[in-house]
């Protein structure tokens, strides 16, 4: 067994050494992309303002500019908050729905029970394994969002 160990953590080692390697050229690289956008967003709004005060005052035009920027982000809010209100609307329908399976499971467990007590142990196990799958399932979701 010690040989078969020492491969597998071999190998276990060179994809986890490969992966850092790859994550580490990966956020060098996001880096770089990141710092020329902000770059060419600066550039372009003193491209933007130079424009504007060639036809207006540079004070219309800063005012233009910003007033720009305020209406943006006061739409981008709006849209975050109907998001964000989307959001806990699901995940309350979801806990809901969670619940009312859960009641019904306990219902239909109450009534084996009632009419069969050698079950007890089947239905047990039968009810805990519909409750594990479903936190399984929910986790997977909240996970891949």
């Amino acid at each position: 067994m010690g040989p078969l160990t020492a491969a597998l953590t071999a190998l276990m080692s060179a994809d986890i050494g490969a992966a850092t390697a790859r994550v580490k050229r990966n956020a060098i690289l996001w880096g770089i992309i990141g710092l020329l956008l902000a770059t060419a967003y600066v550039f372009g709004l003193a491209a933007a303002f130079l424009y504007l005060s060639a036809l207006y005052s540079p004070v219309a035009a800063s005012a233009a500019i910003a007033i720009a920027f305020f209406v943006t982000a006061l739409v981008l809010f709006g849209i975050m908050a109907m998001l964000q209100g989307r959001d806990r609307r699901l995940a309350e329908e979801r806990r809901r729905r969670r619940q009312m399976q859960t009641n019904l499971t306990l219902l239909a467990a109450a009534g084996i029970l009632r009419k069969q007590p050698l079950l007890a142990v089947a239905t047990a196990l039968a009810i805990g394994a519909l409750v594990g799958t479903g936190k399984r399932r929910e986790r997977r979701r909240t996970t891949d969002d």
